[in-house]
């Protein structure tokens, strides 16, 4: 549990970091003139979150594929989180339908054994 814990932890700082480094520049002039910082400065770290994540993740799944999905879904929901407070996007039906769907998604790769 220790491990599946950590691998969500940190996935999710993972897909956070990423959310930045791909949409800060719509909401801060910023990061649209310094796209430098996104690459340099952000990519280094999150690069190790995102491969520590998929380690501990496959280490607990024991399934590329398991792994590969519950990333997919933690970013779906960090997408949905930051789009909402920074940008200001509320949800259409269509996007509620994905984030449950995202939630049954990871349900199943972490129950069904």
């Amino acid at each position: 549990m220790k491990n599946t814990l950590l691998a969500i932890l940190l996935l999710f700082l993972a897909q956070t970091g990423a959310w930045f480094q791909q949409f800060a520049q719509v909401r801060w002039v910023w990061f649209k003139e310094h796209p430098w910082f996104n690459a340099i400065v952000l990519g280094v770290p999150l690069s190790f979150l995102f491969i520590y994540g998929a380690r501990y993740a496959y280490d607990v799944m024991g399934s590329a594929w398991s792994a590969r999905l519950i990333q997919y879904t933690i970013g779906i929901v960090v997408m949905y989180i930051l789009s909402s407070l920074l940008l200001g996007e509320g949800l259409t039906p269509k996007n509620i339908i994905s984030l449950v769907l995202s939630f049954c998604i990871v349900l199943i790769q972490i129950l069904w054994k």
